[in-house]
């Protein structure tokens, strides 16, 4: 492979070389994939790629891996490059990386990008993640949590299932007469409860704060009940969350027929 003098090297550049080296049968891997989604921002990392294991022999500048597991299908061009598609991805990188945070941190910023779904990830998991694949454990201990689109999001769906409750919907829009009124952090299936937990991103000016609070009214005006809780309330006072949503629940999932009311709060 040959490069212009007047391109500068750089990490994509080598990541496309390297596909071209390899020929069709090739994609990037693990964290070179997500870097290359952009749902790692962490600095360029080394050109991972993976081919079929018919291949093992392949040696060159680049990390190669081999898979049996390899599949057309799961293959993605993006920006002109293959790329494993992002359940595959994330499954790959939960065999190698060694940060959770890490780990956790990309697959919110997949769910954010609306590249992935909680759903769609877990049936990647139930395909290929196999009992003797690394990261595995791993992996479908941090789905417990996952569906949100931030730490935030991510810590009250903790919240929630550490207390037993029921586990909301995540990201559901409301409409009424076919308008949209909003895109709701969380919604309790079979009532009319919705959370929202916010942050200091977004939520700072007169005109963001006057937005925020037309869009309550307009929830409320559906009949819909609105809990909004804040950074410190998530982190910091979690009881007190679970206290509110316990009470705005139960009466609730008592009022349903067949309703059993369980030992450690509604269900």
């Amino acid at each position: 492979m040959w490069r212009h003098r007047s391109t500068p090297p750089s990490w994509r550049l080598s990541a496309r070389a390297g596909l071209l080296w390899l020929g069709d049968d090739a994609a990037l891997f693990g964290r070179a994939a997500a870097a290359w989604w952009g749902i790692d921002t962490r600095a360029p990392v080394d050109v991972e790629l993976v081919v079929p294991r018919r291949r093992r022999s392949v040696d060159g500048p680049f990390v190669v891996h081999t898979t049996t597991a390899w599949d057309r299908a799961a293959i993605r061009r993006v920006d002109g490059a293959r790329v494993t598609e992002p359940a595959r991805t994330i499954i790959d990188m939960a065999a190698s990386e060694r940060s959770a945070r890490s780990l956790e941190s990309a697959i919110d910023e997949a769910i954010r990008q609306r590249v992935i779904t909680e759903a769609r990830l877990r049936r990647g998991l139930d395909r290929l993640g196999g009992s003797g694949r690394s990261g595995t454990a791993l992996l479908r201990a941090m789905l417990l949590d996952t569906g949100g689109e931030s730490f935030l999001e991510r810590r009250f769906l903790r919240l929630v299932r550490i207390a037993e409750l029921p586990r909301p919907r995540c990201q559901v829009v409301h409409r009424s007469n076919g308008d949209h009124i909003a895109r709701v952090d969380f919604l309790f299936p079979g009532t009319d409860v919705v959370v929202e937990v916010t942050g200091r991103l977004g939520h700072a000016s007169d005109a963001e704060r006057r937005r925020d609070a037309r869009r309550r009214n307009d929830l409320q005006q559906m009949g819909l009940m609105v809990l909004e809780f804040t950074t410190v309330d998530v982190v910091d006072d979690g009881d007190r969350v679970v206290a509110t949503l316990r009470a705005a629940l139960t009466p609730r999932f008592m009022s349903r027929p067949g309703h059993r009311q369980g030992g450690s709060g509604a269900t």
